[in-house]
């Protein structure tokens, strides 16, 4: 993909996961001239832990308008529950909307990369069945997470499975029982990068995510895990640079943005 200054790819983090876990790939996307931001959720670690979905879709929010008001080209990037995150996020930030009422930049795709899609009014806790994985355990106003190594870097080495294991935090369990409020499938370009292996989120609720999204989803697939980020940063950019493409198109900016 040729370099264009106006794209950015934003990434959301999932529950218990910090910023750095897309470092390797932000590297990577960086010697490719591929421009990216990540954003901290202020649910996970948060002390005391009383952060929520809103607190994380507010910050979101404000990275993200800041950069469209810069004049950027945003392609939002959501992992697993950042997927819940990102749904609200980018509420009134697309292209379309900003170029409507006279204003430059805008998000032109968002991606769900593994990630939960929730209609309007269900929560994290909703949308796997209303009852908590087992790997996942609750503290009071804690969350935690176990078995990390099979359930989320099952294709990792094991020193990489430790290395990562070792920075997770705990995150706001009232962020996973709060409702999203938007659906943004209705009005903006979608992606869904679908893992094979994820045993997180296993592929068939992957799928059924995706089917939320509607006929034009873009399905992207991969042999990955919870995490391709980290194991296939290489297939994920390829499914990234698809996404830009697709997205720039679709809003008639593929010849001003040389994507």
């Amino acid at each position: 993909m040729a370099h264009n200054e106006k794209l950015v790819f934003v990434f959301i983090p999932g529950a218990c996961h910090m910023p750095e876990v897309f470092n390797p790939l932000r590297q990577l996307m960086s010697q490719q001239e591929l421009d990216s931001e990540v954003v901290a959720l202020p649910s996970v670690g948060a002390e005391p832990p009383n952060k929520s979905l809103t607190d994380d879709v507010s910050h979101v929010r404000s990275v993200l308008q800041q950069l469209a008001e810069e004049g950027r080209l945003l392609v939002v990037v959501a992992h697993s529950y950042g997927g819940l995150v990102g749904a609200g996020a980018v509420q009134g930030l697309d292209y379309v909307q900003r170029s409507q009422s006279g204003q430059t930049g805008g998000v032109i795709m968002l991606v769900y990369m593994t990630a939960l899609v929730a209609p309007s009014g269900n929560s994290l806790y909703d949308m796997i069945g209303g009852k908590w994985f087992p790997w996942i355990k609750v503290k009071g106003d804690y969350c935690y997470t176990s078995d990390e190594e099979i359930v989320f870097y099952n294709d990792l080495s094991p020193d990489e499975q430790k290395k990562w294991i070792s920075k997770l935090k705990h995150i706001s369990v009232s962020a996973l029982m709060e409702p999203v409020t938007n659906e943004p499938w209705h009005n903006l370009a979608c992606m869904y990068i679908l893992c094979e292996k994820d045993m997180c989120l296993p592929i068939a609720l992957q799928e059924q995510f995706a089917s939320t999204l509607g006929r034009g989803c873009i399905l992207f697939r991969c042999q990955g895990s919870h995490s391709p980020f980290l194991s296939m940063p290489n297939k994920i950019i390829e499914g990234l640079e698809l996404a830009a493409k697709v997205g720039a198109e679709r809003h008639g900016l593929a010849s001003q943005s040389h994507i």
